[in-house]
């Protein structure tokens, strides 16, 4: 059994990581060099061989997953409100994410490269960020992730609310025995009745719960527990090694546990402040247009390479080139909207907030002033 120390007590706002920025750069690159190149290639088809592929962009999920794990329960822990969490994230994402909506209905309607019939239920479904788990595919292929970030969110500020955060090692192993004992009966049931028609179900139980990435999600608030020193090293490492090793055993998409242990490491030394060459600021600046670059590059990138080729550009160039005009697509995103509308939303909940709190201290004061009236006419009475 492990033994956890009471960790009850708030713990101190924490200083910004810039190494943990620049791990958000490195996912975001991962996926761009994987869309641009290997996807790029089985999906349409360079019209010559570029030479080369990156399949790797797996392993940059992996390591995001972790990464968010650890950040958001460093924000939420700080913050100590969960209506804030929450608020904070859908400003964060939605803006952006309801844009990129609305050029891939752009880019459907008017390339036939894509192939894709635009329907009403896609449309809205997509908007909610959660088209898989209502029975829709994702306009934008990297979006995917978005549905299991919000559901994490959930998960997370319902851990917190219920106080199961003060007992983080206790409640990430019974939650990595969920995703275990889960993903093997969902696995077992597939293969042993290939024609049920239970697989459905099964398959929005498997989203739902994001059982197949809960356990690096787990890893990440293991890992920021063990950086604040808020609970036994020992138990924190037994934990993270346990959510590592479920990960592994109900891991459809073949991870390589090596790598998994290298990026975990990457993950540490710069929660640590260990890896100082994460502090140059190329990486700074990528991880500052890195939401909006994970975003609009993929779909927008590839039509990019598709009409570079029609042109006779060389493969490689015009990878270079959709590489390149992303980066400054998000640069203008990010500088001239994203940021902007943040920080204009944040204002106007910041305002609601105080509204509403001036609403309920007014309510009160009335309420005391019509007990007190209540009470001085009875004892006049």
């Amino acid at each position: 059994m492990l033994i956890e120390p009471n960790t009850k007590a708030q713990p101190k706002k924490s200083k910004r990581i810039i190494e943990l920025d620049a791990i958000r750069a490195i996912s975001c690159l991962n996926l761009l060099l994987f869309h641009f190149t290997y996807v790029y290639q089985n999906k349409y088809g360079f019209e010559s061989p570029l030479g080369f592929a990156f399949p790797y962009g797996k392993y940059g999920v992996q390591l995001f997953f972790m990464l968010s794990g650890m950040v958001n329960a460093m924000t939420l822990l700080s913050k100590r409100k969960a209506g804030d969490f929450l608020a904070a994230r859908f400003i964060r994402i939605f803006p952006s994410y309801w844009l990129v909506i609305a050029l891939n209905l752009l880019l459907f309607a008017t390339l036939p490269m894509f192939n894709h019939t635009i329907t009403l239920s896609e449309t809205v479904s997509n908007l909610t960020t959660m088209p898989m788990l209502l029975g829709h595919t994702n306009m934008e292929p990297v979006t995917w992730t978005l549905q299991i970030e919000m559901l994490f969110y959930f998960f997370l500020m319902t851990l917190f609310a219920l106080g199961f955060l003060d007992k983080p090692i206790r409640t990430m192993i019974v939650a990595a025995t969920f995703c275990l004992i889960s993903g093997s009966f969902i696995n077992w049931f597939n293969a042993s009745y290939p024609g049920s028609a239970w697989h459905g179900h099964l398959y929005v139980f498997e989203q739902l719960f994001f059982i197949r990435n809960m356990p690096l999600f787990a890893m990440g608030i293991l890992l920021n527990e063990l950086r604040l020193k808020r609970g036994n090293p020992i138990g924190l490492w037994g934990g993270i090694v346990f959510c590592a090793t479920v990960f592994h055993l109900i891991d459809l998409r073949g991870h390589n546990p090596a790598a998994t242990a290298l990026m975990f490491g990457l993950l540490t030394a710069s929660a640590y402040g260990r890896v100082p060459i994460l502090r140059w600021k190329p990486f700074l600046y990528l991880s500052f247009i890195s939401y909006a670059l994970y975003l609009f590059h993929n779909n927008l990138g590839s039509a990019l390479i598709r009409q570079l080729e029609i042109f006779n550009w060389p493969p490689l160039l015009s990878v270079i080139v959709a590489t390149l005009v992303s980066i400054l697509i998000a640069h203008a995103l990010t500088f001239w909207l994203e940021q902007p509308l943040t920080k204009w939303l944040r204002v106007r909940y910041a305002n609601l907030k105080t509204w509403y709190a001036n609403q309920q201290s007014a309510a009160i004061q009335n309420t005391n002033s019509a007990r007190l009236t209540k009470n001085t006419s009875s004892r006049k009475a």
